[in-house]
């Protein structure tokens, strides 16, 4: 999967469930400190495909110089840019001809439920839902006008209060032109090995509608489910592993938790009980999920 710099427009801009959380007000970096960031990256950017800019942390439309942000991301080189963004802006006459004419290919929006009533009512505001959809459709709308492709990402910050409904939000995510699912465990307190029999049919769904859906936030191999963390993220991320890492057999061939990945998790998930004989199998290069 491409690899992104992540360029930070402010703080606490992340949708995410007011129930699980504390919803901070949302504060924005100054203009030349953000490019200052999009210079480093460039400038640090390892080589390969790219230079791959996201903009986030906060709403990307709240910041008042994001377009000349934009502009200036493309003359210091950047192939590909990612907006992190509700998509309420681009309902609005002009906005998504905009984005798109600055360079915005990649459009990652969250979803917390697969209806109107769950997703508002764990973000805490009336309409939200609406807005979302109709932005995002507004974006690949314009995109297929002008003849751009461009690729709708739909990040679910998963919680005990929605657990249940993330296929329902794979299956949304399909209807509206989404071409992957990221799904975030952004619940500490969230029991993995209960919830994994949900992520699993989160994932087949995907599946049936040929749509990407990566799990991100579970330390691979330290709760039952460990399959869906097979992923190429959880395998090239550089960081020292956790001492509960250490003692999973799995710790030789395994790259490790995710970076923020949240300790209480780590402590709580136990690896799965037969954790030694997948770990010989990817030692040999077989591929686990094969029988024999």
């Amino acid at each position: 999967m491409l690899k992104f710099a992540n360029i930070v427009l402010g703080e606490f801009g992340a949708p995410r469930c007011a129930r699980c959380h504390r919803i901070d007000a949302e504060t924005l970096r100054d203009a030349p400190i953000v490019l200052e960031s999009v210079l480093e990256a460039a400038s640090a950017w390892p080589g390969g495909p790219g230079l791959n800019l996201s903009f986030g942390g906060a709403e990307p439309f709240h910041h008042p110089a994001l377009f000349e942000l934009l502009d200036a991301s493309v003359k210091a080189g950047a192939s590909r840019i990612r907006l992190e963004s509700d998509a309420h802006a681009l309902v609005a006459p002009g906005i998504a001809e905009r984005a798109l004419h600055s360079g915005v290919r990649h459009l990652r929006f969250p979803l917390l439920g697969s209806t109107a009533e769950l997703h508002d009512s764990l973000i805490g505001a009336r309409g939200s839902f609406e807005s979302t959809l109709a932005g995002v459709k507004s974006f690949s709308a314009v995109a297929q006008q002008n003849g751009a492709a461009v690729h709708v990402t739909t990040r679910v910050p998963v919680c005990r209060h929605n657990l249940h409904d993330t296929a329902g939000i794979v299956t949304l995510s399909t209807k509206i032109g989404a071409k992957a699912v990221l799904l975030t465990i952004d619940d500490c307190d969230l029991d993995l090995r209960q919830a994994a029999p949900w992520l699993e049919a989160a994932c087949d769904t995907g599946v049936v509608y040929a749509t990407w859906v990566e799990v991100e936030g579970v330390p691979y191999g330290c709760a039952h489910g460990w399959e869906l963390h097979l992923a190429s993220l959880y395998h090239t991320v550089e960081g020292e592993k956790t001492d509960t890492c250490r003692e999973c057999p799995l710790a030789e061939v395994c790259s490790g938790a995710m970076p923020g990945a949240s300790a209480r998790v780590l402590a709580t998930c136990a690896p799965p009980p037969d954790a030694a004989h997948i770990a010989g199998r990817i030692a040999r290069g077989l591929n686990p999920l094969q029988a024999g």
